[in-house]
Parts: C-alpha cells; structure tokens; sequence
C-alpha cells in the first residue's frame, strides 16, 4: 500500500512517470463523473468503525477544463452499506423490489457513468487551513440533471452523462 504522504519509491530501472497535473480544488456542485479504478485497501478501525476493507475509488470528473480526479472511500462495514448502496444506484445497478438490495459487482463498476454532488471541506493541516473535495452524494438515474433524465427515460438502460459544464451546487440533505 502507497503512503501518500510519504509517496513510493522508484527504482533506477524507471523509464517513464506519470505526473498527474497535481491537486485540482473543484467548487462544490454537480458533475458528471465516469469510474476510473477501484482500488483494495484495508481500514484498520477507529473508535467509531470496526476495521474493514475499504474501496478506494477514483473517479474521472468533468469539469469545464476538462476531467479530474477525485477519490472517494467506502467502507465495506454495515454502518456504511447505506453509501455504498447509494453508490451502485449511481451507476444505475437497480433495488431488488422485493428485498430492497442493491446488487454490488465492483468489477462492473469500472468505466459505468453517472453524476455526483460534491462539496469542499475545509481542514487543518501544519498549522494551515487547507481544502479539500469530497463526495456529498451520488446521484441514482432520477436525480440526474433534467436532460439526463429526459434521455434515460427514452432508452431501457441509464444514458452516460455527456461532458456539460457542472450544474450549480445545491444543499442535498442525506
């Protein structure tokens, strides 16, 4: 697992690297969003959370200057199945009428579309105020900007966000 504060080692054999454009501060609002990866990692619990496995997932965000990265952590504990559930809905994998699950395939979850409130979060860091993105919420198909909307209710499957300018921010209440 990579420290990201500390970073990772290369080794001397290295003949390319990847500078990915640095930290991009997005203002809070709604965008659309397409999954990039879905990495394994491990929580080793807190005083609130049981250790658990954790899914760091990266997602490419459209933006007026094009996509960003923006990462987000699930946790895989029942105190959060309620996100994780809200982030398959998302990606338009659909409740069980009749047990009110979600299916989860987080193999399946790489490269599906959806949209994605998120908000800035401001915090402390060496005596500094710093900021930072974080995700207020995903948006299931009936959520989604009207023209979105308009266009999934055409078709039987949910319709990939297109690139558009992000849709002003509005309080979402959990």
């Amino acid at each position: 697992m990579v420290d990201n504060e500390k970073g990772e080692a290369f080794d001397w054999d290295v003949r390319e690297v990847s500078d990915d454009g640095g930290f991009t501060l997005l203002p809070a609002g709604t965008y659309a969003f397409e999954v990039l990866k879905i990495e394994r990692e491990r929580f080793d619990g807190s005083d609130k959370m049981a250790a658990c496995p954790r899914a760091k997932v990266t997602l490419n965000v459209w933006t007026d200057q094009g996509w960003a990265p923006v990462s987000d952590r699930l946790m895989l504990n029942t105190k959060m199945a309620w996100r994780i559930a809200r982030f398959f809905e998302g990606l338009g994998f659909e409740r069980d009428p009749q047990t009110g699950s979600v299916r989860i395939d987080w193999n399946e979850a790489v490269g599906k579309q959806g949209y994605v409130k998120i908000k800035v979060r401001e915090y402390e860091s060496k005596g500094e105020t710093r900021q930072a993105n974080d995700i207020d919420a995903y948006l299931k198909p009936s959520e989604w900007p009207v023209d979105q909307q308009q266009a999934a209710q055409q078709t039987s499957m949910p319709v990939p966000p297109q690139p558009t300018a992000p849709v002003p921010h509005s309080t979402y209440e959990m």
